[in-house]
């Protein structure tokens, strides 16, 4: 992993909030919320439209091309999704129009028993409206060992 790509900026993406989607993140979530699925409850309610349930724009967080390639990880097999976070600044409709933005904000190294190095890459995605208005910052710590974990099974012997 390329330890200087700290600091860089992707291309921002866009992508339509579609209500069957959205069903479908909430039936996956085995949550009945009608505000997630019934668009007369949702258009009776205070909020006025289907909402989307609040991790839903994690279906849309992938490592893009660019990152990828800044990254240049040689094997993506030794790479585990750590840690994920959201912070909240507004509600996500059915129908909205996301615009994302990808950026690395940190990378540091630790060391494992286990894994041996561990590097640690936290990416930032923030996403607007098609209003323009921030509604939701995402963060996930993406960890690459040095050492596969799979490859250092309790019992296994592990090599300096």
């Amino acid at each position: 992993m390329d330890m200087n790509a700290e600091g860089k900026v992707f291309p921002p993406y866009e992508f339509l909030i579609e209500r069957g989607k959205i069903r479908e993140f909430a039936d996956a979530l085995e949550d009945p919320n009608p505000i997630y699925r019934n668009p007369k409850y949702a258009a009776e309610s205070s909020l006025g439209k289907i909402l989307a349930p609040p991790t839903f724009v994690r279906t849309f967080l992938y490592e893009s091309r660019d990152s990828v390639e800044a990254l240049q990880v040689s094997d993506w097999s030794y790479i585990v999704h750590g840690e994920q976070n959201f912070e909240y600044f507004g509600p996500v409709f059915a129908g909205d129009v996301l615009t994302g933005q990808d950026r690395i904000i940190e990378m540091y190294q630790k060391k494992s028993r286990r894994a041996g190095i561990l590097n640690f890459v936290v990416i930032e995605s923030t996403f607007h409206n098609q209003l323009k208005e921030k509604v939701i910052v995402a963060r996930r710590t993406l960890i690459e060992t040095e050492i596969r974990i799979e490859e250092n099974s309790p019992g296994k012997e592990l090599e300096p």
